[in-house]
């Protein structure tokens, strides 16, 4: 998975190459070649602004702090009223190109047995927000979600699915509160039923001795 990722960044940043230099050619070819005047054909706002987004900020620093390996306990509520179902698993989390977290969960989900996932989540520099995609062993689709950090530390996203009931509309909590923890809690919508918290997750570093 970890590489399928990363070979595809590098496809796109080919593409991105190959596309910003397409001005540059057409103006060799109108000049006849002189290179001087092409270059004067590449806009300089252009290109400060496409380094601008593609440069890695004090976001992406933040979500480094996650890369690592991580024991989980989980609760888990499978309808509204009832009681909570106890879980656990590992997540192993690491940090692609100083820009994306890739995350890869296993563990057991209550009442059907073992549990894997693959998560993948940055921060948007063009749209100020951040960006999540979940897919799991259970699913052949994918939940896409996006939120901003409030001044606490708290990524709220909202993100939609689908479930055996139809559509689903999920919202996210997230927040590190301490070097070695991390909150996780997940509520969703169905049509025509009111919000319910589904899942609760919290994070320990694994081999960590505080927080």
């Amino acid at each position: 998975m970890k590489y399928g990722l990363i070979l595809s960044a590098g496809a796109l940043a080919v593409a991105a190459v190959a596309v910003a230099a397409m001005p540059l050619q057409d103006a060799k070819a109108n000049t006849g070649g002189d290179d001087k005047a092409a270059a004067g054909a590449m806009d300089p706002a252009m290109m400060a602004k496409m380094m601008e987004l593609g440069t890695p900020g004090p976001e992406h620093a933040e979500l480094k702090k996650m890369a690592g390996t991580w024991q989980i306990k989980m609760k888990c509520w499978m309808a509204e009223g009832a009681p909570a179902m106890d879980a656990s698993g590992t997540s192993t989390i690491e940090m692609a190109n100083d820009r994306f977290l890739l995350e890869h969960f296993k563990g057991e989900m209550p009442g059907m047995g073992p549990y894997e996932g693959w998560g993948v989540m940055g921060f948007n520099n063009a749209n100020k927000e951040y960006e999540h995609v979940w897919r799991d062993a259970f699913n052949t689709g994918m939940m896409w979600s996006t939120g901003k950090k409030a001044a606490d530390g708290t990524i709220a996203m909202t993100g939609n699915s689908n479930c055996a009931e139809g559509p689903m509309t999920c919202r996210t909590v997230s927040k590190m509160t301490g070097d070695n923890a991390f909150h996780f809690e997940m509520y969703q919508t169905l049509q025509g039923k009111p919000e319910m918290k589904c899942m609760e997750m919290d994070y320990t570093r694994a081999g960590a001795t505080g927080r």
